[in-house]
Order: structure tokens, then sequence, then C-alpha cells
């Protein structure tokens, strides 16, 4: 590990029943081009064999601390608890279900102290778990005044697994364990309107996993209530309910456009998603043709 920078940066994993996906996390943190000084590994009271192999991963990790809860706290306590025993200027978010890109670490600690930015997120390739295939990438917005205006609206402008930023934010606006599943929504708007500067580099960092047990698989429309809830109350309005069914159609539609394999099914998804949200499909078509492999932001 002393043959890879060590970067001013904290990894803070929260962990609930994820054995089954854990190698191939570690795994991906050992091939990353530059290392974290410290990863804060929290499992939230996992009955599988994660702390098992957690543990043995520490062989090979001496900056893995593994934070053992005696029981499930929840995804947002988790994530505070890890926060408190970070120790660098810098705290990054990664989902023990999902596969860290070599480059990340390092592009988002360049990008986050060129810009003098206070959050930053990336795209992500999406793949499923089943088959190991990527079936698309995300196409978040890349300025401060793009995501800002897609927070205000009730969107999200960075993806939570992705995310890059100051410590202090995380310490000063904690998450908020009753705001789970929104509780990504929640923290990035209170870090907005407490005056964070936000940017997302436009290539993919990480590799995002879609499967059963995962939120994405499982989208309510109570999440997606929550969130309008949660932006009313932080960005004054009243969001129309059509526009919350809207939304959560769009996010549905395009979900199940990505994980389906047949012609026809895709066709009918891929109708939907355009019915929903017509900007938004222009938007991703604009974005992916801007993006190239090898092109940097």
């Amino acid at each position: 590990m002393q043959t890879k920078a060590v970067l001013d940066v904290s990894m803070v994993v929260a962990n609930f029943n994820n054995g089954c996906y854990l190698e191939e996390f570690f795994n991906s943190i050992r091939r990353s081009t530059s290392w974290p000084k410290e990863i804060i590994f929290v499992d939230d009271g996992s009955t599988d064999d994660s702390l098992l192999i957690a543990r043995r991963a520490s062989d090979s990790f001496d900056n893995l601390k593994i934070i053992a809860l005696p029981k499930n706290a929840g995804f947002a306590n988790a994530l505070n608890v890890g926060i408190e025993h970070c120790t660098t200027t810098f705290i990054m978010r990664m989902d023990p279900d999902d596969v860290l890109l070599p480059e990340r670490i390092e592009r988002q600690y360049e990008y986050i102290t060129r810009n003098d930015l206070d959050v930053v997120g990336s795209n992500a390739f999406i793949f499923h778990s089943s088959t190991g295939i990527s079936i698309g990438s995300t196409n978040f917005p890349a300025t401060h005044e793009e995501i800002a205006k897609t927070i205000v609206k009730g969107e999200h402008g960075v993806l939570h697994p992705t995310v890059f930023g100051r410590a202090s934010f995380f310490r000063f606006a904690p998450y908020i364990q009753e705001n789970v599943p929104a509780e990504d929504y929640d923290i990035f708007a209170r870090f907005l309107k407490e005056g964070a500067r936000f940017g997302n580099v436009i290539e993919p960092l990480i590799r995002y996993r879609i499967h059963d047990g995962s939120a994405s698989s499982r989208l309510r429309y109570s999440t997606i209530a929550r969130t309008y809830e949660l932006r009313d109350s932080l960005f004054g309005g009243n969001t129309p309910r059509w526009r919350v069914l809207t939304y959560y159609w769009f996010i549905k539609s395009y979900r199940n456009y990505l994980g389906s394999r047949s012609i026809a099914s895709k066709s009918v998804w891929a109708a939907l998603t355009c019915l929903c949200y017509p900007q938004k499909v222009v938007r991703k078509i604009a974005m992916t043709a801007a993006w190239r492999p090898g092109r940097r932001a």
C-alpha cells in the first residue's frame, strides 16, 4: 500500500448483509490508483458473513477500521457513526454492493481541490448483478448551478454512493434516519441551503449494482413523495400530486427499461419513460453524446 499515494479522505461504508458482494468490493479498492487515508466500515448488525469477510480483508488493509454495531441501527445512523470516526478533511461515500473504478479517489480529490468545491459526485455505470453486464449509465448535471437547480426542483443532483465531500458539512448537517430512504436528497439539499458548492465529474467512476435487494429495485411511491415533502419544507412551495406521480413513474419506467431483456418490453418502458418526462430523456441523450471515454471535465 505504501507504493500508492495516500490522500486526505475517509471512505465511509455502511453495510448490512452484503457479504456476497464484499470480496468484489474490497478487490476494487485494492485496484485503486490512490488510497484513502482510512476506510471506515460500519457493519449495521449483519446476520450474514459480512464481518468475517471484512475482518479477513483487514489483513491487507492497514487503513481499514471496522465498527460492528450490536444491532441494526438503520442506514443513516450507521453512516453517522462512521462519520464520527473520520479524521480527514474529506469524506467519500461508497456502498458495499457497488464497485469502485480505479481512478475514482484520485480523480475526485483532484477535482474538488482544484475547483474549491464542497461536494463532488460523478456518474456511474449501471450493471445488473445477475449478469455483470452494464445496462446503462447515469447522467447527472456537471456544474454547481445545474446541480442546485436540480435539487431545488426536488430531484437528485448527485448520486449518493459517488459523493466526495468536506467532512465539515457531514458533521454540521448529519444524516437523519427518519428520512430514509430519502436521506440522500435530504442531506444534500441541507448542504445546499448551508452554502455548499457542488460539482460532478462527468465520467462514470463507480459501477452501480442493481439487484433484488437494492434500493433501486425496490422504489416506492412513498420515497418520491417524501422527497418532495422535504423539498417543499426546505425550499418552499407545495408540489402537486400529479408532479410526484409523474416523477415516480418516470423513474420506475426507466429502471424497468434498463432491466428488461426483451425488445418488446424495452420498447414499452422506453415509451412510458419519454411520456412521463420527455425533457429528461432529451437531456440524457445530449449528455451521453457529450461524454466519451478518456475525456476529462
